[in-house]
């Protein structure tokens, strides 16, 4: 067995570990057909959108620097990192690990607000 494998304790609202197990399993995917229709309908939205006005998207993206879209996407997808090591750590029991992974993902969220603020303040 796994060094890493955890204990399943039985909930105080569940009759059994089977009936516990299902109810996390129906709530996942719940969770995951909200999140399909939520972002169907915005891509959808999106889709039909862009179809119709094709020469408004285009001259609205004519008035984004890529140079700031490619830094905030670089701050997120670091911050996502960040925010995963912080998790591990916490995991770990690792105090000062934990806190320096939250101080830098902190760290990267303003400076993704910075970006989205000198993107913003001239329009």
């Amino acid at each position: 067995m796994s060094s890493n494998a955890q204990s399943v304790t039985l909930n105080r609202q569940f009759e059994d570990l089977q009936q516990q197990y299902e109810a996390a399993n129906m709530g996942m995917w719940a969770f995951i057909a909200q999140e399909i229709m939520f972002f169907g309908g915005l891509f959808a939205g999106y889709t039909v959108y862009r179809y119709k006005y094709l020469a408004a998207f285009t001259e609205g993206s004519n008035h984004l620097p890529i140079e700031w879209g490619a830094l905030n996407t670089a701050v997120l997808i670091a911050s996502s990192f960040t925010m995963a090591m912080a998790v591990r750590a916490a995991q770990k029991g690792q105090k000062s690990g934990l806190l320096r992974w939250l101080l830098a993902t902190m760290a990267l969220g303003t400076t993704f607000l910075g970006v989205k603020f000198i993107e913003y303040s001239h329009k």
